[in-house]
Order: structure tokens, then C-alpha cells, then sequence
């Protein structure tokens, strides 16, 4: 009987220490795991607080702080707290076809010349208008995005002097019907020229209308079209328990700091994680 008694206490005493130690494993587990989670948290803290100040930066002249809408870096690095971020920013061109864009137009030369080329990242390939334009018959070239966005610095490379845009317009649209025109210009020397505007938020659509060029019989000839904004890649760096974490995050933005509260334009709903 004794030895009955001995054996199941020495049982449970065997499975108490079992639960105890299983219990003792999982606490260390969640501990371990919370400060994990935690560090892994500020690190994303830190890279989104990047994040923000590079669009601040981007949005706010050089005269009032900032760095003003053209800044690019290989690499800005600003301590917060116990971690730092690194700022990284870039051009962006919103009309490229790999980011998105589509392109179409009033008419294409015979030889192929379609508007997609304006926008496929090769300068020596063009769009190409099949008439010479004029003010009774213009000529045009229509940008898409695949998502609204706020705008405000648009250009084109023209493909050769004759055929620059000389008289022109820029216009944008929400729906691809009705167009706003943002800019007018009239007696244009440049084959390579950028137009800024005030900030127009909503834009889907982005409208080159053209009625005069530069001279020859040939039609308007453009090697790039660009919708200008950056993008920004920040990287959060926190150093814990004597490793180095990061995490990096980016947007798209187009900025006009001249009205420094209206412009953001985001190729993701918020931001991309990488």
C-alpha cells in the first residue's frame, strides 16, 4: 500500500514539475516575444517618423526650413531617441508605364510612333503625332494613372527642336471628359521643359494639348513625358540586447511647397513596407 502512495505522489510530483517547467518555458517565450515585438514596434516608430520628415522636407521651403519639392538624398541619417532613421529620397515619375501610366493620343505617325513611348522610360524611342498641329486641329497626348493623385510639376522632352511643342497647354481631369487647365504657354524655345502649377488634388488623367511646334512637316514629336513627385524609402535602426534591427518603409509623394498643406499623393493607401 505504502509503496502504492509512494509511487503516485512521486507521479505527481513529477507532473507538477512537468506543468511547473512548461508554465516557466511559456512566460520566457511571451517575455522574449514582448520585448521582440516591442523593439520590433519602435523600430517601424522610427522609420514612419523618417517618413514624416521626409515629406515635411519635401513640402516646406528652404527659406522656411525645409528642403523644398526638388530635395533628393542618397541617405539622411537624424538620430530619435534611442534609434535613428534614414531618409532616402528620389524622383518619381507618376506617368511611367512600369509605375502605372497608360498613354494615348489624337493620332500616331504610320511608322509606329505611339503615345506609349512618351512614357516607357527610353529617350530615344518617341510618341509621335501623324498631323502638324494647329489651333483649328490640335494635337494631344493623354497621360492615365492608375490612382488619384495631387500634382503640381509636369515635363517633356521634346524629340527634336521641329518638333517641340511651341504653344500648348496642360490640362487635368478626375474622369477623362472634362479638363482643367492648369497651364498655358505660348512661344516655347525649350525641347526639355518643366511647368508647375498650383497643386490640383483628384487628378486621374493629365492632358498635353499642343498647336504650334517648333517647324518641318513632321508631327509634335515628345521622347519622355514626366508627372514629377519622390519617393521616400525610410529605414528605422534600433540597436537592443546588443543586435541592430531595422525596418524600412516607403511612399510616393508629389509636393508643392508653395501650398504646403495641400499636397500628398500616395502610391499606396498608406505606406509599402519592404
Amino acid at each position: 500500500m505504502r509503496g502504492s502512495v509512494m509511487i503516485m505522489a512521486l507521479a505527481l510530483t513529477i507532473l507538477l514539475v512537468g506543468l511547473v517547467g512548461g508554465y516557466l518555458f511559456t512566460v520566457g517565450v511571451l517575455i522574449t516575444n514582448s520585448g521582440w515585438e516591442e523593439t520590433d514596434a519602435k523600430t517601424l516608430w522610427l522609420a514612419e517618423a523618417g517618413l514624416q520628415k521626409g515629406i515635411w522636407n519635401l513640402k516646406t521651403p528652404a527659406g522656411s526650413g525645409g528642403q523644398g519639392e526638388n530635395w533628393t538624398t542618397a541617405g539622411t541619417t537624424e538620430n530619435l531617441g534611442a534609434g535613428s532613421y534614414t531618409m532616402v529620397v528620389t524622383r518619381y515619375d507618376f506617368a511611367l508605364g512600369t509605375n502605372g501610366g497608360t498613354a494615348s493620343a489624337s493620332s500616331q505617325s504610320a511608322q509606329g510612333q505611339r503615345a506609349s513611348k512618351a512614357i516607357d522610360g527610353d529617350d530615344e524611342s518617341r510618341w509621335e503625332s501623324d498631323n502638324v498641329p494647329s489651333s483649328a486641329a490640335p494635337e494631344h497626348i493623354v497621360i492615365s494613372f492608375p490612382y488619384p493623385l495631387t500634382l503640381n510639376k509636369v515635363r517633356f522632352v521634346a524629340h527634336s527642336s521641329n518638333q517641340r511643342p511651341v504653344d500648348y497647354t496642360w490640362g487635368v481631369s478626375t474622369d477623362g471628359s472634362a479638363y482643367a487647365v492648369v497651364v498655358t504657354v505660348t512661344g516655347n524655345a525649350a525641347t526639355d521643359r518643366t511647368d508647375t502649377f498650383g497643386a490640383q488634388s483628384n487628378v486621374n488623367h493629365l492632358k498635353l494639348i499642343v498647336t504650334a511646334i517648333g517647324g518641318g512637316q513632321k508631327g509634335v514629336g515628345i521622347s519622355k513625358l514626366e508627372a514629377i513627385g519622390s519617393k521616400i524609402t525610410s529605414i528605422g535602426t534600433l540597436t537592443a540586447t546588443g543586435q541592430t534591427y531595422t525596418r524600412t518603409i516607403s511612399q510616393t509623394v508629389a509636393a508643392d511647397d508653395g501650398s504646403p498643406q495641400n499636397q500628398v499623393a500616395y502610391y499606396e493607401p498608406d505606406w509599402a513596407e519592404e
